[in-house]
C-alpha cells in the first residue's frame, strides 16, 4: 500500500509537470526531489528554492514520492529526465538505482546537485549539506555534558539510536559522528538501532513501542527529527520515559521539535539548514547552467543551529510551525 501511494503521488505529480500551462515558455527550469514529501523538514528547502527562482527568473518542479521509496525517487527522476529539464536537485541515497538514474540524466546533457542527501559516485556535480559527522559529534557532546551533569558518567548505560534507512550516507556519518563524541568518555552500550524507513508515522510508532517495552533504557539518539512532529501527549510512552530521567538528544531543529524540548522530551537539538540547502541549490546550478563556472569545492557546506535550553525561547520566536497538520 505504502509503495502505491509513493507511485501515484509520482504519477500524480508528473501529470502537473506535464501540462502544457505549467510549460508554456523557454525559462530554465529545475527539477527539486527531496527524500519524501510526507517529512515536513524539505518545505523550508521548497519555499526558499522557489523564492531563489523568482529572484533569478527561472522555474523549480518539486516532485517526489511521498514515503521515501528509492523505486519512487527513480520514477521521480525519470520523469523529470522525460521532460527534459534543465537541471535536477535531488536528495537521495548512495544506491546503485539512483546512481544509475543521475547518471542517465547527466548522459541526456541534465545536470545533478545533491543536497542533504549525497550521492558521491553518481557523478554529480556538487553537494550542498552539513558536515554530518560533525552534527552527530555535536550531539554526542551535548549527550556527554548531560549525563556529567546528571552524575550518570560513571555508570554502565544503554542506549537506542534512531535512524532512517540503513544504507543512508549522511545518516550514518551522523550516527559515527555521535558514537565517536562518546567513544572512551562514557561505558555506554548500544542497545538498538531503529531504521524508520524514512517514514514520520512509522517513526512514532517505533519509539512508542520501544520505549513501551524497554523503559529501563538510559539514552536515545534520534538521526533525524522524524518523530518530532506530534505534540508530547502523542507519544506517551516517550514523554513518560523522558520525565522519569531518560535522556533524548537528535538532529533537526523545527518549531514542532522545540516544543517537545520545551516540555522536557528532548534535552537538545542541532539543526541543519534546509532553507539555504534549497536557496543556493537552485542558484548555484543556475549559475553553472549560465555561466558554466562550478562552485570551487564539491562540497558546499552550510551551518548548524544549536538548540539547548539557554536560547530556547529565542529559538521559538525566529522558527514558524509548519501549517500542515
Amino acid at each position: 500500500m505504502r509503495h502505491l501511494r509513493a507511485v501515484l503521488t509520482v504519477i500524480l505529480a508528473a501529470c502537473l509537470l506535464f501540462s502544457p500551462a505549467v510549460w508554456a515558455d523557454d525559462l530554465l527550469t529545475i527539477g527539486l526531489m527531496p527524500r519524501s514529501l510526507g517529512n515536513p523538514i524539505f518545505l523550508d528547502a521548497f519555499e526558499s528554492a522557489q523564492q531563489k527562482a523568482q529572484e533569478l527568473g527561472v522555474r523549480v518542479e518539486w516532485l517526489a514520492p511521498y514515503d521515501f521509496s528509492t523505486e519512487g525517487q527513480v520514477i521521480a527522476i525519470e520523469s523529470f529526465i522525460e521532460r527534459g529539464v534543465d537541471g535536477l536537485v535531488v536528495s537521495v541515497n548512495d544506491e546503485p538505482e539512483i546512481r544509475a538514474v543521475i547518471r542517465r540524466a547527466i548522459e541526456k546533457g541534465i545536470p545533478v546537485v545533491t543536497f542533504d542527501g549525497d550521492s558521491p559516485e553518481s557523478g554529480r556535480l556538487f553537494h550542498i549539506g552539513i558536515d554530518n559527522f560533525k552534527a552527530g559529534w555535536e550531539a554526542g557532546q551535548a549527550m556527554l555534558k548531560i549525563v556529567r551533569e546528571r552524575g550518570l558518567d560513571n555508570e554502565p548505560l544503554s542506549l537506542v539510536m534512531m535512524s532512517g534507512v540503513p544504507d543512508a550516507l549522511h545518516h550514518n556519518q551522523r550516527l559515527e559522528g555521535f558514537t565517536a563524541a562518546l567513544e572512551g568518555q562514557l561505558e555506554v552500550t548500544v542497545a538498538e538501532i531503529l531504521h524508520n524507513q524514512d517514514i514520520v508515522d512509522l517513526a512514532v510508532i517505533q519509539v512508542e513501542d520501544y520505549l513501551q517495552n524497554n523503559p529501563e533504557v538510559d539514552l536515545f539518539f534520534f538521526a533525524g527529527g522524524w518523530p518530532f512532529y506530534v505534540p508530547s501527549d502523542a507519544m506517551p510512552y516517550f514523554k513518560g520515559w523522558a520525565l522519569a530521567g531518560g535522556i533524548a538528544v537528535g538532529i533537526d531543529v523545527f518549531y514542532d521539535a522545540l516544543l517537545l524540548q520545551r516540555d522536557g522530551i528532548l534535552q537538545y537539538l542541532v539543526g541543519q539548514d534546509m532553507a539555504a540547502m534549497g536557496a543556493l541549490g537552485v542558484e548555484l546550478l543556475v549559475n553553472y547552467l549560465r555561466t558554466g563556472v562550478l562552485p570551487p569545492e564539491e562540497f558546499v557546506e552550510v551551518g548548524l543551529t544549536y538548540a539547548s535550553r539557554d536560547n530556547l525561547d529565542e529559538l521559538l520566536r525566529i522558527y514558524e510551525p509548519w501549517l500542515v497538520k
